[in-house]
């Protein structure tokens, strides 16, 4: 089948050949005659007929080309390339074939690690201790008492912000109430004044003539 086709499309690219060396030679013939026609209506005719012929030679050139394209893509038949075979040896029945050798890997020698080697000649002296500090104990340091009095004025006393008779009021001290004698000692207004501080934490001047200091 594939043959036939490329006869079909050669002969056709062929034909087509022809046609267009036959018009383009008629219309170079064409356009070389004379035209003896009024009114110039036989040259129009003849470029006309030339202009016509022209068209179909290139035609027939492009219809050549597609055939031959044609023509020059169809498959060829591919012929099968032949193997040559191999030369079969027949065994003798009486033969038996030999199995090959098969060789088992052998393990490398795997290395161990020689142990330590302990004698008992050998003695072991022991690491020496640090000496051991005694602890020492801290002793307590008894605090001194702090110095106290007691109102003593028959009806109490005012204790004051500050050591002045005109000092701000701060808390009326009964008698027999019980102060922590401080370090503070004005004199002011003909008076002495100490500094003390009541058991409720509050601290003020009163005048030494109303306590009566504890021994």
């Amino acid at each position: 089948m594939t043959a036939v086709l490329n006869i079909v499309f050669a002969g056709i690219a062929g034909v087509a050949i022809l046609a267009a060396l036959y018009y383009g030679g008629r219309a170079i013939i064409r356009r070389g005659q004379p035209t003896d026609s009024a009114y110039n209506v036989g040259r129009l005719e003849a470029r006309r007929a030339v202009q016509i012929d022209l068209i179909r030679a290139l035609a027939s050139i492009v219809v050549a080309l597609i055939f031959l394209g044609a023509f020059g893509l169809t498959p060829r038949p591919v012929e099968p390339l032949i193997s040559p075979t191999e030369p079969v040896l027949l065994l003798d029945s009486t033969e038996t074939p030999t199995e090959p050798s098969v060789v088992t890997p052998t393990d490398a020698p795997t290395s161990t690690p020689a142990a330590p080697i302990v004698t008992e000649n050998d003695p072991v002296e022991p690491s020496p201790l640090p000496p051991t500090q005694p602890t020492v104990e801290p002793t307590n340091t008894p605090e001194p008492l702090a110095e106290t009095a007691v109102v003593s004025s028959g009806v109490g006393v005012w204790l004051r912000a500050a050591p002045s008779t005109t000092g701000e009021q701060l808390e009326w001290l009964l008698d027999g109430t019980v102060l922590t004698l401080l370090d503070g000692q004005e004199t002011a207004d003909d008076l002495l004044w100490r500094q003390v501080q009541t058991e409720t934490g509050l601290v003020g001047w009163v005048a030494a003539d109303f306590i009566l200091i504890s021994e």
